[in-house]
């Protein structure tokens, strides 16, 4: 088995463990997610912005960044960069990358004029950070002019300390579940469920054979009938649908909450959604939904969360977020909150 496993790193006795620079970086790069890192103790994340002084000029901000080859980057001070001087004939957009470069054994900030493309291969690892659109006959960048990318995961992201979760599977399973629950409830499954439920309740009613209706229910015999009191969990829904819910805590517990959407990002381009943080509560978990347009055609886009904190009587919301991108148009949203009692 010794050439299938490696382990690193151990003491060194006589030259029979030495360590490269490969070897570190592999360490570090099954430890760090790469990515800006967005809570570096100086500097502003990288950003681009536009430069005090306007002009054909962007200010590149200092900070970290790290790479998937486990190496990392430092840019320790603001400073100006000049964009190409704009064409007369045509806009164009530009794009300004960090590069992590094998051959040339060093990371740096490179400019690409009239080209978005970013270049990952195994000796090249580039973070885009912003893309710069540059009008015709223009004498200026403004803010307006420039698109922040580094929370765009396919050509940028954060760096964070652990590996991203793939919740491929985990969400497949959500949705084949859901699928499988529509079928049963019908077309409309929020009012369905709230029929069944009512239904349920008629029935254990009418079967004790003595019962009164006077602003309470009352039994001649004993029957267990199980109430938020005596529950451990509890479900909310908006008949007919939706992707907001509001309801009130019916004890200290932590909640579950799914949104099931079918969207399609605006103009064709990408759109992620996720769910709201209510204020006091805690987001333990998050599987964002996920679309890149697919030509005005709505599709499957499930997002979930769970939280901690909520508190026995206190009146929550819970929303569709916007996480990055803009909407298209949506179809057919349907969001469930199931608590767990504490």
């Amino acid at each position: 088995m010794t050439s299938n496993e490696k382990s690193f790193p151990w003491d060194d006795h006589n030259g029979d463990r030495e360590y490269s620079s490969d070897e570190f970086a592999e360490f570090f790069s099954t430890l760090f997610k790469p990515g800006v890192v967005a809570t570096a103790n100086f500097g502003t994340g990288l950003q681009i912005t536009e430069s005090a002084s306007l002009g054909m000029r962007v200010k590149f901000g200092s900070g970290e960044a790290f790479s998937s080859f486990g190496r990392n980057y430092v840019h320790d001070k603001d400073e100006e960069v000049t964009v190409p001087i704009a064409s007369t004939l045509q806009d164009r957009t530009d794009s300004v990358a960090i590069q992590f470069n094998k051959s040339q054994r060093e990371a740096f900030f490179v400019y690409k004029e009239s080209d978005t493309t970013v270049t990952r291969t195994d000796s090249i690892f580039e973070l885009q950070i912003a893309k710069i659109l540059v009008p015709k006959n223009s004498t200026q960048i403004t803010n307006a002019n420039i698109t922040d990318m580094r929370a765009n995961e396919s050509v940028c992201g954060y760096f964070s300390p652990h590996g991203k979760l793939n919740t491929g599977d985990i969400t497949a399973q959500f949705v084949a579940w859901f699928n499988d629950f529509k079928g049963k409830l019908g077309t409309d499954p929020a009012t369905n469920l709230q029929l069944q439920i009512t239904d349920l309740d008629s029935k254990v009613v009418h079967n004790t054979g003595d019962e009164t209706i006077s602003g309470k229910k009352t039994f001649g015999e004993v029957v267990d009938m199980p109430k938020f009191a005596d529950s451990y969990v509890a479900f909310f829904a908006n008949k007919g649908g939706g992707n907001t819910v509001t309801f009130t805590a019916p004890w200290d517990c932590t909640a579950e909450v799914e949104l099931f959407y079918h969207g399609w990002g605006y103009s064709g381009g990408e759109w992620e959604i996720g769910i709201t943080t209510p204020s006091g509560l805690t987001q333990i978990y998050e599987a964002t939904g996920y679309t890149n347009g697919h030509n005005s055609q709505a599709m499957a886009m499930p997002a979930k969360a769970i939280y901690s904190g909520l508190k026995k009587g206190q009146q929550y919301t819970f929303d569709k977020r916007d996480v990055s991108g803009r909407a298209g148009g949506s179809s057919r949203p349907m969001m469930i909150v199931k608590l767990y009692r504490n």
